[in-house]
């Protein structure tokens, strides 16, 4: 906030970004299409990505084990993923996407990459200038400056 109590330009940009991706009707048509919730949908689509034990896919997505537990229980019931022994650890068990599974994270992420129509129907120049200025955020945010250079 600046001196007078109204939110700085950076702020604004913020909220305005948490708005468009947090609110947008992505992830309710995911989750409508595919008959699941969302943070399912989340699992899904990571261990889609790579077969992971229990443990590191909690803590890939921020979850607590025994909630974990009951996604992939809901999971593997209704045949998306399944567990497997783990090729180098007797104790752990692989989590692993079905073929089923992996067909349903290739539709949500088809979903989820479709941009609302507020952004798609920008001209071409304002969203080339707009992932511009995405590139500086992300490069300012990961230590760097545009071109390279790192900060500080």
């Amino acid at each position: 906030m600046t001196a007078t109590g109204a939110p700085t330009p950076a702020e604004m940009a913020w909220q305005m970004m948490r708005e468009l991706v947090l609110d947008n009707e992505r992830r309710k048509e995911a989750s409508s299409a595919l008959g699941l919730s969302f943070a399912r949908i989340k699992a899904l689509r990571r261990i889609a990505e790579s077969p992971l034990p229990m443990g590191e896919l909690a803590t890939s997505l921020g979850i607590e084990p025994p909630y974990m537990t009951l996604v992939v229980d809901d999971l593997e019931r209704q045949g998306l993923v399944e567990r497997r022994p783990h090729p180098s650890d007797r104790r752990a068990k692989l989590v692993v996407a079905t073929a089923r599974g992996r067909q349903a994270a290739r539709r949500a992420e088809a979903i989820l990459e479709r941009p609302p129509p507020g952004l798609a129907g920008l001209p071409t120049e304002v969203s080339e200038a707009l992932v511009e200025l995405l590139v500086a955020v992300k490069a300012s945010t990961n230590g760097e400056v545009p071109g390279g250079r790192a900060l500080g």
